[in-house]
């Protein structure tokens, strides 16, 4: 099974990456929705989708409403081989309704009654999260909470053979309750926002430092430690320290495809 980084940047995009969010191609499944969602387009394997969205910081769903009518129109464009005229083009914008039909975005009720709240959301189907759903290819994905400056939520997803789980907008502890929900995945994402010479500042953001990040991962016995939601100030977050914890430590990247 394969993810695809579509965006690794927390707050803001930059030059070195856009904003959470994170693709399984072959399910048609992503992990919230920023500014890397206008590259769906590039892996679309399904004629549709689920988005999992953990909270409602504008980086983590501002691709709803500004990326994701595009990406499915430049795919949808691309593939029928119609030619520019203007009754082709409404063609196409018929295609395009008819796909966000097919689309369910999804998030634990208190994270989807905020996303509601903002403007020019596209129409798509909105779901309330149960804390464990169905996922295709026989997986289950759960929900847990993460401790940030609002509700947010991390995401486990199991499959036979396979798990992941996703752990973004946190302070990560030693003794944090969330290891328990991510025991022995295959792969863990886990933001990293701060080098550890800023530990004090990154958790009165609600956000982790690198070693904190190492130690939850020794702790929680995962297979792969993936550092992504990435300060946009150019601070290096130090890989050497998180791999003299955990040496199974990578740092994400926009485009980076994982195998798990």
């Amino acid at each position: 099974m394969r993810l695809v980084c579509l965006g690794t940047n927390g707050l803001h995009p930059n030059e070195d990456g856009r904003t959470a969010c994170y693709m399984i191609p072959e399910l048609g499944i992503v992990l919230d929705a920023g500014s890397g969602l206008y590259r769906i387009s590039k892996y679309m394997q399904t004629s549709e989708l689920v988005i999992y969205l953990t909270h409602s910081h504008t980086d983590h769903f501002i691709g709803l409403p500004d990326c994701l009518n595009g990406a499915i129109r430049k795919k949808i464009f691309i593939e029928s081989e119609l030619r520019i005229c203007d009754e082709n083009m409404r063609i196409i914008f018929d295609l395009v309704k008819e796909f966000l039909n097919r689309v369910r975005v999804c998030a634990p009720e208190i994270t989807l009654g905020e996303v509601l709240k903002y403007p020019e959301l596209p129409d798509v189907n909105w779901c309330t999260m149960e804390v464990k759903d169905l996922l295709p290819g026989d997986g289950v994905i759960t929900y847990f909470p993460l401790e940030h400056t609002i509700k947010c939520f991390g995401f486990r997803l199991d499959w036979p053979g396979h798990s992941l789980a996703y752990v973004t907008d946190t302070i990560a502890r030693p003794e944090s309750p969330y290891i328990e929900k991510i025991k022995g995945v295959n792969v863990l994402l886990h933001e990293c926002y701060m080098p550890d010479s800023l530990s004090n500042v990154s958790e009165q953001l609600g956000h982790s430092h690198t070693s904190a990040v190492a130690q939850v991962a020794a702790e929680a016995q995962v297979k792969r430690l993936v550092l992504i939601h990435h300060n946009t100030l150019g601070l290096k977050i130090g890989l050497a320290s998180a791999c003299e914890i955990f040496p199974e430590t990578e740092i994400g990247f926009d485009g980076m495809e994982i195998e798990f």
